[in-house]
């Protein structure tokens, strides 16, 4: 085996399947960058660049991956790619270079910075009569891909679940019985966690089993290609979810995607949020529905649900209306 394959297996020899997944995409997507015939050429071709040039090809990775937006946000050039995806990608491609410097194949490490955190983003989603709107759509589609679609929706509306957690469902994690439920290997994360879901939820999956595509694959959700079946990948996923906003008639807001798999995960839990403060339950409960180690991110959805900056904001401009 050469280096840069010995390299590479050690690299992405991870317990945590969701984060050589990660990994592993990250790696790929610098690979089609820089146009390499495979992932070891791109990482042989990477550590035989030198520091300069390596870093350079990094940068020019990074610039494409994050775009260029005019004054009024819209991207004019490179693909938009969120700055969290940013981050992850590059800390990937730092960490193998890191590796290689550690194992003495090379003398020098990336210099190549990530994007500046942004703790405040907008975590209300489409809202529930949008993804409403979705599983209907879904619902009426033709065929077995209107089946797999539904029940992807549905599990995606009762669990919240990541893209990347979807497309890594096996067959055997899924549970039927009087307490349906799915076992999933949730982000950082060593152990799968069973979440129940309801009978409606369970009844789409079994429809879904009923007409998949008969192959050798573990995966629960697989594609629909013939002759090449197996597992659905999360950009697949992600597709299949944004055309389906298309198709229900659900349009862009602040010229982003109003419908996909991460914007249906913050609709599911700012409702959760609503549930929870209706039933006058904790934050605790919400955190462990949303399955965050963070409580501040489960906060997040507690104050999305009832919209507390806007009431206090409201509360400051009644103030300075007030005759003097």
């Amino acid at each position: 085996m050469r280096p840069a394959e010995k390299l590479l297996a050690t690299y992405l020899d991870r317990e945590n399947a969701v984060t050589r997944l990660n990994y592993e995409l990250s790696l790929q997507d610098f690979a089609s960058f820089l146009r390499a015939a495979s992932l070891p050429e791109a990482v042989a071709g990477l550590l035989a660049a030198g520091a300069p040039a390596a870093n350079e090809s990094v940068t020019r990775w990074k610039r494409a991956m994050l775009g260029t937006r005019d004054k009024a946000g819209k991207l004019t050039r490179g693909r938009g790619l969120a700055p969290a995806t940013v981050n992850l990608r590059l800390t990937v491609v730092r960490g193998l270079v890191r590796s290689a410097h550690r194992a003495g194949l090379i003398p020098w490490e990336l210099n190549v910075p990530g994007l500046p955190s942004e703790n405040v983003h907008d975590v209300r989603g489409p809202g529930m009569d949008a993804l409403r709107r979705l599983l209907e759509t879904a619902k009426v589609s033709a065929g077995p891909a209107g089946v797999r679609n539904f029940a992807i929706v549905r599990v995606f509306a009762e669990t919240g679940l990541r893209r990347r957690e979807l497309a890594g469902l096996d067959l055997s994690d899924f549970e039927a019985g009087e307490t349906p439920a799915i076992w999933i290997l949730a982000k950082g994360r060593r152990q799968k966690q069973r979440v129940e879901i309801t009978a409606t939820g369970a009844k789409a999956i079994e429809a879904w089993l009923a007409v998949r595509p008969r192959c050798s694959s573990p995966a629960l959700f697989t594609n629909l290609i013939p002759g090449r079946y197996g597992r659905i990948s999360p950009t697949a996923v992600y597709d299949l979810i944004v055309a389906l906003g298309r198709k229900a008639g659900i349009r862009k807001v602040r010229g982003k995607n109003k419908v996909h798999p991460h914007a249906l995960r913050h609709t599911v839990f700012t409702e959760a949020g609503r549930a929870v403060k209706r039933s006058g339950r904790g934050v605790e409960t919400l955190i462990k529905f949303t399955r965050h180690k963070d409580a501040r991110v489960a906060q997040g959805y507690l104050d999305a649900a009832d919209n507390a900056a806007a009431s206090i904001g409201r509360d400051v401009a009644a103030a300075l209306d007030r005759p003097v």
